[in-house]
Order: C-alpha cells, then structure tokens, then sequence
C-alpha cells in the first residue's frame, strides 16, 4: 500500500488551482517597509518565494527586503511570525 504524503503541500488541492492571468506589472511591484500587505497566492507562480499555505489571506506589514523577496510580519494566534514572499504574492491593502 502507498504510504500517504506529509508534505508542505498536501490537502493544497483547491488552493493552489490556477484562476488568473497575471501580468508583468505584478512581478515588478515595489514595496517599502512598514507597508500593510495582503497574502494572496498566484498558484500558477511556485518554487521560491511562494509562501507557506496557511498564511494564505493574511494580512501583515512588511519588516524589511531580503533579496528579491520580503519579510512580512505577522501574528497567528499570540505568537508574531515573519513570512519570505515575493512580490508576486502579495497585495497591497487600501487602507493604512
């Protein structure tokens, strides 16, 4: 009998299903630090820089650039976490 996956991207089926078309624009959005952000995966973009599934439709600030990537702050539960994502999936939120 096959042994069942424990991976970082099992029981993912319907959240990483490709909806959109994303443009160039997307990959070239800039963000400074102390931004509030929205995590919003682009499911068709994955490998480095794709953030963990559970932070999917959370919203956080940006601490700081690492790179091509940035370091959002956020807090799950009590505890504050930081998440590496690219650009491409994020959000700018509309309020401040």
């Amino acid at each position: 009998m096959v042994q069942k996956s424990h991976g970082p991207r099992h029981r993912s089926r319907n959240k990483m299903k490709a909806r959109e078309r994303i443009s160039p624009n997307k990959f070239m959005q800039k963000f400074d630090v102390g931004d509030i952000v929205h995590i919003d995966f682009v499911p068709s973009i994955k490998g480095r820089g794709y953030p963990y599934l559970r932070f999917k439709g959370r919203t956080g600030r940006v601490l700081e650039k690492r790179g091509s990537a940035y370091v959002i702050g956020i807090t799950d539960g009590n505890m504050s976490k930081k998440v590496i994502a690219k650009s491409v999936h994020l959000k700018k939120a509309a309020y401040r």
